[in-house]
């Protein structure tokens, strides 16, 4: 979570830029930074369930995006109950994966400044930094839908999935915390044999 706080920290300082435009430029490669954390945090679970509960994976396979991969048939046989609890976060790993890999595979975000007036005219109080809520949105794609094109502030997403990453996050804490409880009973039991 850390690396997605200090983007989402950068993005935020981007924001007040005494310049608008290099704001809006450093904060389109932030929010690559941004993406690509995200989907690191949920690779970091995913590592963390296969390795506690001995999943049979190689790394490739510990992947929560992969839904019909082995991690979560894996997962589902030999912990049903665990599998149930992360089944909850298929939509918020499914949007951070399309995002990522727009980002980074294709197109980084779309981000400018919109102004009232000309740049020269408008003050920069007045000038918003604005991101196309769209995946793989060029210049021309917006071009070609300006009157439909949704434009939200950069931190959008961080404010719609910070709540869900940290569940997540809190989640796989309990299932270490429970391994480790585990492991301590049985270890006296181990040792009395």
């Amino acid at each position: 979570m850390a690396d997605i706080e200090l983007y989402a920290w950068l993005i935020s300082q981007a924001q007040t830029a005494p310049d608008a435009f290099i704001g809006a430029a450093l904060t389109g490669t932030y929010l690559v930074g941004y993406f690509s954390a995200c989907k690191s945090l949920l690779d970091a679970g995913s590592i963390t369930l296969a390795k506690l509960y001995n999943l049979n994976l190689s790394n490739k396979e510990m992947d929560l995006s992969k839904q019909k991969q082995r991690f979560w048939k894996e997962l589902k046989e030999k912990k049903p109950i665990v599998h149930d609890r992360y089944t909850k976060f298929d939509g918020l790993v499914r949007d951070i994966v399309e995002w990522r890999d727009s980002a980074v595979h294709r197109v980084a975000p779309l981000v400018v400044v919109h102004v009232p007036d000309g740049p020269d005219k408008t003050p920069r109080n007045k000038q918003e930094i604005r991101m196309v809520a769209k995946l793989d949105a060029g210049l021309s794609t917006v071009v070609k839908m300006s009157e439909k094109t949704e434009w939200v502030e950069p931190l959008y997403f961080h404010n719609e999935w910070k709540n869900c990453l940290i569940e997540f996050c809190e989640e796989v804490c309990l299932d270490i915390r429970d391994k480790i409880q585990s492991s301590l009973l049985e270890s006296p039991q181990q040792q009395d044999s």
